[in-house]
C-alpha cells in the first residue's frame, strides 16, 4: 500500500530536471557515489549533495557511507519506487 500523502511531495521532487536526471540514472546503476553523480551531470559535489538530500527526504533514495564516500541508490523495493520507474523508464 501506498501512503497517499506522501505522493505529492515525491512528485515535487521529480519536478525539478536535475533530480529527475539522477532517478533516472539511478534506476539504471545498482548505486553511484555522490562525486560519480557530480561527474556524469558536470556539476558541483555540494550541489548534487544538496539534490540527494532531496530524494532521500522525499524516501526516493537511500544513502550508504562507503568510507569517505557516500554512494546512492534508489529505494527500489518500496511499491511506490517501482510504480514511478515504470511509468518514467
Amino acid at each position: 500500500m501506498i501512503p497517499k500523502e506522501r505522493i505529492p511531495f515525491v512528485f515535487e521532487a521529480l519536478g525539478d530536471q536535475t533530480r529527475l536526471k539522477i532517478f533516472q540514472l539511478l534506476a539504471q546503476k545498482k548505486d553511484l557515489c555522490v562525486t560519480d553523480i557530480a561527474k556524469i551531470f558536470k556539476i558541483s559535489v555540494p550541489a548534487t549533495s544538496y539534490q540527494l538530500k532531496i530524494m532521500e527526504v522525499v524516501g526516493l533514495v537511500e544513502k550508504e557511507r562507503m568510507g569517505k564516500m557516500i554512494c546512492y541508490g534508489l529505494r527500489k523495493k518500496d511499491p511506490l519506487i517501482k510504480s514511478i520507474m515504470r511509468i518514467i523508464l
